[in-house]
């Protein structure tokens, strides 16, 4: 198709394309009117929903388009199944849902989720989105979509040519040393993040978690977020006051044993409840909720 058609996908109950976007999973989407902007396997596409159809722009390819829109999205997740696994008895869950129905965990490309979480460590969403953009525009191949312009995901091996300093010309601060060093690691093969997909949960965060700058928290971010682990639960400031205060009766565990506490509670659909908690916690805070 040309740049100016539009495909449309039927869209289940409950989805939301706006909740998806904007809840600290992906960085660089860019909202134009109705419309967002962003890449989605190599392709500058836009996104615009309109009650149960997605609505979908893209240069060429529409097959291929739709394919891995449906993919990065998870269209296809039961989500009523997944409310009925994390919100049984739990009014909490039950809130969080209702204040953003639809709302589903990215399936994003490995490669550019391990660096964007990376990029995570002591920042706040509107930093780690200008790194991410700042990386991209610099070193990414452009892309154009109507009058819109965007940048593909560098790989490994620019990064990895590029080395520290220019990714430190672009702010990135003490965190280029671990982006450098997980493009060189990536660009000499020692490091495959999408092959991890097929690898255990265990395997793949202590993969992970050898990579420079990867912690447990970065590590489950990229495991849930980009490698088909629902089961992650990732812990952030968030995260710990919501299971603490909540859950806990302002009780205090460390980073394994609130991870093993959502394991018990949720199982293998931890992820998404902690996406869920995630929204409200930090939400909350800023006020439009209420407390």
């Amino acid at each position: 198709m040309d740049s100016q058609a539009t495909l449309t996908i039927p869209l289940p109950r409950p989805f939301s394309l706006e909740y998806s976007l904007e809840s600290g999973q992906a960085f660089r989407w860019h909202r134009r009117g109705d419309w967002r902007y962003g890449v989605v396997s190599g392709r500058l596409v836009a996104l615009r929903q309109d009650g149960d159809e997605l609505h979908v722009r893209a240069a060429s390819e529409p097959e291929a388009v739709a394919a891995d829109v449906r993919d990065y999205l998870r269209i296809d997740d039961d989500m009523e199944a997944v409310y009925a696994r994390i919100a049984a008895d739990d009014d909490r869950m039950a809130q969080s849902i209702a204040a953003y129905p639809g709302m589903r965990i990215l399936r994003q490309d490995p490669w550019e989720c391990l660096i964007a979480f990376i990029c995570s460590a002591n920042s706040n969403i509107p930093r780690i989105s200008a790194n991410m953009n700042d990386i991209a525009a610099s070193m990414g191949e452009p892309l154009t979509l109507d009058d819109h312009v965007g940048y593909a995901f560098p790989p490994p091996q620019r990064l990895a040519a590029a080395g520290e300093q220019a990714l430190r010309d672009l702010r990135l601060g003490f965190r280029a040393k671990y982006v450098a060093g997980a493009a060189e690691l990536a660009a000499s093969g020692e490091l495959d993040v999408a092959s991890l997909r097929r690898a255990s949960y265990d395997e793949a965060r202590e993969a992970l978690i050898a990579l420079p700058g990867v912690g447990d928290k970065v590590a489950d971010c990229v495991l849930l977020m980009s490698l088909d682990k629902p089961q992650a639960f990732p812990v952030d400031r968030w995260i710990r006051r919501a299971v603490e205060e909540w859950y806990l009766d302002g009780a205090k565990r460390n980073y394994n044993g609130i991870r093993e506490w959502s394991w018990e509670r949720w199982g293998d659909m931890a992820g998404y409840a902690n996406q869920y908690l995630f929204q409200l916690r930090r939400l909350m805070a800023s006020g439009p909720l209420g407390a």
